[in-house]
C-alpha cells in the first residue's frame, strides 16, 4: 500500500527546510508500508498478549481488563505490586488475580525448570498460558 504525501500542508512552517521536505516526500512516495496497521499506543504489546490467551479466558475478560491484568502481572513479577499469595514452591510463588476467578498467577524465579511442586491453600492445575516475552509469568487454572 502506497501512502501519498499531502502537498497542501507541505510548506506550512517549513519554508527554510524545503530541501529536507523534498527528501521526505520522495521517501513517502516510493516506499511501501511493511504492515497493515500502525499503532502508536503503549498498550499494543498487551493487545498482542491478549490474542495468545486461551478462548475460555477471553470469554471471561472485558476489553479493558487484559491490559490492566498484564500490567499487574508484570508488576508482581518485578516485586512492585502486592497480591495475596496462596502458594509457594522452591522456585515459584502463586498469587490471586482479581480479574479471573478460578485462575492464578504463577511467578517463577528461574523459568528453565519445568516441573515445580507448589504448596498451596487451594488445588491447582497445570499452566494454561505463559508470557512470550517473560517466561517467568504464567497463568494456572484452579481445580475444583
Amino acid at each position: 500500500m502506497k501512502v501519498t504525501p499531502i502537498f497542501g500542508f507541505c510548506n506550512f512552517g517549513m519554508l527554510k527546510n524545503t530541501k529536507n521536505f523534498s527528501d521526505i516526500s520522495k521517501r513517502f512516495s516510493t516506499n511501501e508500508l511493511k504492515a497493515d496497521t500502525v499503532s502508536f499506543s503503549s498498550n499494543a504489546k498487551y493487545i498482542k498478549k491478549y490474542k495468545t490467551l486461551p478462548d475460555e479466558i477471553k470469554a471471561i475478560l472485558s476489553p479493558k481488563d487484559p491490559i490492566e491484568m498484564f500490567k499487574d502481572m508484570e508488576r508482581i513479577a518485578q516485586g512492585k505490586q502486592k497480591r495475596e499469595k496462596i502458594g509457594q514452591g522452591s522456585n515459584s510463588k502463586v498469587f490471586v488475580t482479581p480479574w479471573l476467578e478460578d485462575y492464578y498467577v504463577l511467578i517463577l524465579k528461574e523459568p528453565k525448570y519445568t516441573d515445580e511442586t507448589v504448596y498451596s491453600k487451594r488445588y491447582l492445575g497445570d499452566s494454561v498460558w505463559s508470557d512470550d516475552e517473560n517466561d517467568k509469568i504464567q497463568l494456572i487454572k484452579g481445580v475444583a
